[in-house]
């Protein structure tokens, strides 16, 4: 009887645990609609509260064990296209923050105008809509040139509290998607990757891992409008790179933020090793004969934002760290390095956040 008992708990467990596997958490790929807020199974309580200090075991650990040949890579997005117009495919987050890209000839300059045209996907984060529509469409409006619409993003999801009416009533009407997530214990940028996570779900089979990718990232996603504006929100941001970063959907997707000064990623722990590649390396940009440049510059640094580093060890910057010293604050802060070669490596024991000036020259 016991047996018996303990087989039909189990087949009902079973099942149980089935029918919340395939729960649809999906959002709905329509317009203007309101939806509670769906927990993607990727993104558990747990996970949403997790503390910088790293309560969620990095899915990265997990999945590679004592392999010391895992490769996690940032290539600079502001790279020149290659010759046969290849670019891995990117999202593009832009958040409630001012924009001070210009706009001129009907086209967006500096860091988002070139993130916005290396992304495939891109979403407004609630107000982050009011203002691509205030740097775009209201110039255009105020210069009585034709919209032509080219930048109409896919997506405006969040608590859709800060979109304004007008706002709202011009991206429905051109057919964007706008998607209200009601639940206050996330942020909208939360929400907004759990768009990105969806749309990273649906990629191709080429763009998941293979036998060409197995130690590189495969998509990337930008966040525009990180820095500048309260404290607790960059913070929040950074919180929300360290998160996201260790969900195993996002094991090969590099985050980073961004706006016109700065960036800044994280580089996950040993043993993963990092390297690095920005546009601007050493005096490499007083070589260039463009006249408009953006792109990383060799300023940068290494922040010990999620705890004592005990060992770090770098190449390719001017002050390289040995693995002799810890990093952390109250103590060694690597700031205001320079990058000097076209790779910087990094192997740390835990994660670290690498910054990096951005370098705007347009004439």
């Amino acid at each position: 009887e016991f047996s018996c008992s303990a087989l039909i708990i189990g087949w009902i467990l079973s099942s149980l645990s089935l029918s919340i596997a395939f729960l649809p958490h999906n959002l709905p790929a329509q317009n203007s609609v309101s939806v509670p807020m769906p927990i993607p199974m990727s993104l558990s309580a747990v996970d949403a509260s997790a503390t910088m200090e790293g309560d969620v075991k990095p899915a990265a650990e997990e999945e590679s064990g004592n392999n010391p040949s895992m490769i996690h890579r940032y290539d600079s997005p502001f790279f020149p296209i290659s010759s046969d117009g290849q670019r891995i495919p990117s999202a593009l987050i832009i958040l409630n923050t001012p924009i001070k890209s210009s706009y001129d000839n009907g086209r967006l300059s500096g860091v988002l105008g070139k993130l916005w045209d290396a992304s495939s996907y891109r979403i407004c984060a609630d107000g982050g809509a009011n203002r691509l529509y205030d740097a775009t469409v209201a110039i255009q409006g105020m210069r009585s040139e034709n919209d032509s619409s080219n930048y109409l993003p896919d997506l405006i999801t969040g608590d859709l509290d800060s979109l304004r009416s007008d706002v709202h009533q011009y991206y429905e009407a051109k057919g964007v998607s706008i998607i209200r997530v009601e639940d206050q214990n996330f942020h909208d940028l939360d929400k907004s990757l759990m768009a990105v996570e969806n749309w990273v779900a649906k990629a191709p089979s080429e763009r998941k891992a293979g036998s060409n990718h197995e130690k590189t990232n495969t998509s990337s996603t930008f966040i525009y409008g990180g820095f500048g504006g309260r404290f607790d929100q960059e913070m929040g941001c950074i919180n929300a790179l360290c998160v996201w970063g260790k969900k195993e959907s996002f094991q090969q997707t590099s985050l980073a933020l961004y706006d016109e000064e700065t960036c800044a990623f994280v580089l996950p722990e040993s043993p993963m090793k990092s390297e690095v590649r920005i546009r601007f390396p050493g005096e490499s940009i007083e070589s260039e004969e463009q006249t408009n440049l953006v792109g990383e510059g060799p300023t940068c640094g290494l922040i010990p934002i999620f705890g004592r580093c005990e060992k770090v060890m770098t190449t390719g910057l001017k002050w390289n760290l040995e693995g002799d010293t810890p990093i952390e604050f109250g103590a060694l802060v690597s700031s205001s390095n320079r990058a000097i070669d076209e790779v910087v490596t990094v192997e740390t024991s835990c994660p670290v956040i690498f910054t990096a000036e951005m370098i705007v020259k347009q004439e």
